[in-house]
């Protein structure tokens, strides 16, 4: 993506890549820009604005990561809802879904104009109290929603002895059997009435949100916590970008999503020791 007078890859940071990069900026902050931001390798970091409002009530956090974003290029997207309708419409209308104004703000230091410098941008929308809840009321059920979804988990191991079913019987082939059905009922859910006979290729932003989220519930046995929904959440811009940094699980994910959502074959896969290392 042309950023200013550059071309830049994309680079999604994960909520924990995000609060590594920014707590610890003397190592994994250099690490970063040297492994990412060097002369023959520029690479614009992406976050998502649930992880910047996230990061608002913990003040020296806060302050840093303005600070860190406003001396780079970075670009920040806009709440998953609009990606995935902007991602239906681009299907109605037969064209390839773009990264716009619609769905991202990109920040530049050296672009005179507030809406590109991090810290204004994030000082006016600090000062925009219904944007505010809103977002804040996106983000807040992320702890119950882990709940469920180990309740999903318990019930369906339930269900599984109960019926002396084998343990492993929901696995990578029961999931590509029922991904359709799954991805309608869930395009309903974000408020699309969606045509049965969608193609789901046309639609890697949900697809990789299925799958990270029935991975988390069904293929292991590690307690579900809010960041990991939240990244799952943020997760569905992941195939429109060239590289994620993330943790060892979603990293995993990712790389067996590869056989099957074509828009995420060349997707270079990054974990947290890969900038701790620089």
């Amino acid at each position: 993506m042309l950023l200013g007078k550059n071309e830049y890859k994309l680079i999604l940071l994960d909520t924990n890549a995000l609060r590594e990069i920014v707590t610890n900026e003397n190592y994994s902050g250099k690490g970063f820009l040297s492994k990412f931001f060097a002369e023959q390798r520029l690479y614009a970091p992406c976050f998502s604005i649930y992880n910047a409002v996230e990061l608002m009530p913990y003040k020296d956090i806060y302050e840093k990561f303005l600070d860190f974003f406003s001396t780079i290029p970075c670009l920040m997207f806009f709440p998953i809802k609009l990606i995935i309708q902007e991602e239906y419409q681009s299907f109605l209308q037969g064209i390839d879904f773009k990264i716009t104004n619609q769905v991202a703000n990109s920040f530049n230091p050296i672009v005179n104009d507030d809406s590109y410098n991090c810290r204004r941008f994030f000082e006016r929308l600090s000062a925009n109290k219904e944007l505010m809840q809103i977002i804040s009321d996106e983000i807040s059920p992320l702890k119950s929603t882990a709940t469920t979804w180990e309740s999903q988990r318990n019930i369906a191991s339930k269900q599984i002895a109960k019926l002396a079913l084998p343990e492993n019987m929901i696995d990578e082939k029961y999931y590509r059997f029922v991904e359709k059905e799954t991805i309608i009922k869930d395009l309903i859910n974000w408020g699309i009435e969606p045509n049965r006979d969608i193609d789901l290729e046309k639609f890697p932003s949900i697809r990789i949100m299925e799958y990270s989220q029935f991975n988390r519930i069904h293929c292991t046995k590690k307690t579900i916590k809010p960041n990991d929904v939240m990244d799952i959440t943020i997760s569905g811009i992941v195939p429109y970008l060239n590289a994620v940094i993330t943790e060892n699980y979603q990293a995993n994910v990712y790389k067996k999503a590869k056989s099957f959502i074509p828009q995420m074959q060349s997707l270079e896969i990054y974990t947290l020791k890969d900038i701790r290392e620089c």
